[in-house]
């Protein structure tokens, strides 16, 4: 038998045992099972089970009922409560099979009906998480689907999955799926932005460069630490915004923003006297758009976030969001 907990070293010996102990009842159940792509259908569990571990973070047993779910909803006829799990790790497989039986039409497509249903069958969040895992596992591999199974599960990825991973704060996970499905849904229109944005991507560089390059002494003068990131949107995100204020590719004034991530003790009020001082910093060296100011460092957002944002042209005319 494969000892499958090498691929989850971030677990302790008890955390590896439960995953090797579902594993075996999974890869026998699925022994027979293949994917649309003649790969033995176990890859699929395997492949969830590490995004729930590597990508979110979710404990050993959460990993475990990944495992446990796809062997029991293809086999019902298994009986897991003699193998001796834990508890939780039953409730969570139990609300999986039960999701796993919902139908699309009975959501109406609308994402608020589906996480209504998911909660009425399991009111562990986490099983929400797994199928958000389960999904992105399913997108990453459409290739493998038929033409006409493809369209329905981009359709119900747009409508029900995309939405739920953003209530969630799962970003890149939402992301991801909206590239997923703009690169299937608009094959045409997300070669010509991706393409646009390999094309600019030494521009972003260079503007980056010329940006920090005035403000370094400051910022050190003043004793602040920080990283530097810069964040790119993704083509879907250009997309939508193309379509929502009709300019082309070049028009998109929010292409990437620059990022300062303040570094400093755990201090609220500290924190965010810091973010005003960088602010302050930035928009006296730089000329500010002070109708693009996004203050969620006074009002933070439903979902905690807390930031400011301001869009600044540099001495060439370039528009650049900070």
């Amino acid at each position: 038998m494969d000892t499958i907990h090498q691929r989850f070293p971030q677990y302790d010996e008890a955390g590896q045992a439960l995953i090797d102990k579902a594993y075996a009842i999974a890869v026998t159940a699925l022994a027979d099972e293949t994917r649309g792509n003649g790969h033995p259908f176990i890859e699929h569990p395997i492949n969830v089970a590490l995004i729930a571990a590597d990508e979110i973070g979710l404990p050993a047993d959460c990993v475990a009922a990944v495992f446990l779910h796809e062997a029991t909803r293809k086999h019902p006829e298994i009986d897991l409560r003699s193998s001796g799990f834990p508890e939780d790790v039953y409730t969570m497989v139990e609300g999986l099979n039960k999701i796993a039986t919902i139908k699309p039409k009975d959501t109406r497509l609308e994402a608020e009906s589906y996480k209504k249903l998911i909660v009425q069958y399991s009111t562990d969040p986490r099983v929400t998480v797994l199928k958000i895992a389960d999904r992105l596992e399913v997108m990453r591999h459409l290739e493998m689907f038929p033409k006409a199974s493809r369209e329905k599960k981009i359709l119900e990825t747009l409508m029900l999955y995309i939405p739920l991973a953003h209530q969630l704060g799962l970003y890149n996970i939402k992301s991801e799926m909206e590239d997923i499905y703009f690169r299937f849904a608009e094959p045409e229109q997300y070669r010509a932005i991706t393409n646009k944005l390999k094309a600019t991507e030494r521009d972003r560089i260079r503007l980056t460069e010329e940006f920090i390059e005035p403000l370094k002494k400051t910022l050190s003068d003043a004793g602040i630490h920080y990283k530097l990131k810069i964040r790119t949107k993704t083509a879907y995100s250009i997309w939508r915004k193309m379509q929502k204020q009709k300019v082309p590719f070049e028009g998109v004034y929010d292409v990437f923003a620059i990022r300062f991530i303040i570094d400093c003790e755990p201090d609220t009020k500290k924190e965010k006297d810091i973010c005003w001082q960088v602010y302050s910093y930035v928009t006296e060296e730089y000329e500010a758009d002070t109708k693009r100011l996004r203050d969620w460092v006074t009002n933070p957002k439903p979902n905690g976030y807390e930031s400011l944002h301001i869009t600044v042209k540099n001495k060439s005319g370039a528009y650049i969001e900070v």
